[in-house]
């Protein structure tokens, strides 16, 4: 990338999965991984109403409201599964926020509601309902069936697509990162306990659309470096991808950095549906540009580097290096009275060797007048300067 006019490159992308600077990158994404399937094992996702059915109200109070009397009065009603309601107070204990499981029986449903509002109003008074929903069970499995749905669909064509575009192997590396993506975005929902609602998945594919196309960019760049420097074979895969994510690395911060300003000033400035939408989004923004960098992106140059073509490539790079480095070593061990390895020292045999046998075909092959279209110079058959013998000099 250039700065300034002056062209930075960092090496960020590394030829194998366990060395530098690979194992950074997956070394962190795993511990994220890991910490995010614990949460959700362990705490699991606070899900809305919509999704696992239930009575909502959101209520403004008179006076400041206390919790634990509001439990108490759940668990007098006498319903069972009351006690596991949610319950939540904001803006100085002054709204009541009571999400309630829900009751099948429809009788039983209207007496519990109205008995909770009217001990409510006794207590603390209502001044207002901001709120108030009421979703079925069966409602709710069916918009989770949908959204498993949605998500399914969405991977299957996205994998046609980038195989038909690109290839095969960038698809499933894609795929990888967006499943990178929405573990880690799941994971910190289960930790912080934010509400799971249809608003969420809808910023769930929002983000996975967002990640992929950023992931996109850097692949096509990757195709087209690879038609162009894969020819000569003297750059090997990773290096190729390392290159195309450089050249790609200052557009995907500038994206990155401009797409989340305005989600940061939602976050902090916005309403509750505002904020809950804008927090999967920053989340996914921000693992999106990460994912498509240092995930997706090694990946694919790992497990290209396993096809012979640029396996072949890796060797006679590796091989090449080796030996430009022995030779750069060598005089200075020697200059330090060191003696060489045996293992050296029959490279360089080798390497004199080799460049022995081109000097003495050189030395077989006749020598070429310059301009002369190959033909040998032919030895000169006169000594004088004239072209001619030597004439003898006349005694007067």
């Amino acid at each position: 990338m250039y700065i300034r006019g002056r062209e930075i490159k960092y090496n960020l992308v590394g030829g194998k999965a366990f060395s530098p600077p690979n194992l950074y990158w997956f070394g962190f994404s795993v511990a994220l991984i890991v910490i995010s399937v614990v949460a959700l094992a362990v705490m699991g996702l606070n899900l809305g109403i919509e999704f696992r059915g239930g009575y909502l109200v959101k209520l403004r109070l008179d006076n400041p409201v206390d919790l634990g009397e509001v439990r108490g009065m759940l668990a007098e009603a006498g319903v069972a599964g009351l006690e596991k309601s949610i319950l939540q107070a904001a803006e100085d204990n002054r709204v009541l926020i009571l999400r309630m499981p829900y009751i099948e029986d429809s009788q039983v449903r209207k007496q519990t509601i109205d008995r909770l509002n009217q001990e409510l109003d006794r207590a603390y008074g209502i001044s207002e309902i901001l709120q108030e929903e009421q979703v079925g069970s069966e409602w709710g499995r069916e918009v989770s069936q949908k959204a498993v749905i949605a998500l399914a669909v969405f991977l299957a064509v996205i994998l046609v697509y980038i195989t038909l575009r690109l290839e095969f192997k960038m698809a499933v590396t894609a795929i990888v990162a967006l499943i990178h993506d929405t573990l880690i975005t799941v994971g910190i929902y289960a930790l912080t306990r934010r509400q799971v609602t249809p608003v969420t998945v809808i910023a769930f594919l929002t983000i996975l659309g967002y990640s992929l196309y950023d992931t996109i960019v850097v692949f096509d760049r990757v195709e087209e470096n690879t038609n162009l420097l894969a020819r000569s074979g003297r750059m090997t895969f990773a290096g190729i991808v390392n290159e195309s994510v450089n050249q790609t690395l200052m557009r995907s911060i500038g994206t990155t950095l401009t797409t989340l300003l305005p989600i940061i000033t939602i976050l902090v400035f916005g309403g509750e549906t505002l904020k809950d939408f804008a927090f999967a989004l920053f989340l996914g923004v921000l693992l999106g540009g990460y994912s498509s960098i240092f995930i997706a992106s090694p990946l694919l140059a790992i497990w290209k580097e396993r096809e012979p073509r640029y396996a072949a490539v890796r060797e006679r790079v590796d091989l090449k290096g080796a030996r430009e480095a022995i030779l750069i070593t060598m005089p200075a061990a020697r200059s330090a009275g060191g003696a060489a390895p045996a293992a050296d020292e029959a490279e360089i045999a080798a390497a004199s060797e080799t460049s022995g046998t081109r000097e003495s075909e050189r030395a077989r092959k006749p020598a070429t007048v310059k301009g002369g279209g190959g033909t040998p110079r032919k030895k000169p058959t006169t000594r004088g300067p004239s072209g001619g013998k030597k004439k003898k000099k006349k005694k007067r």
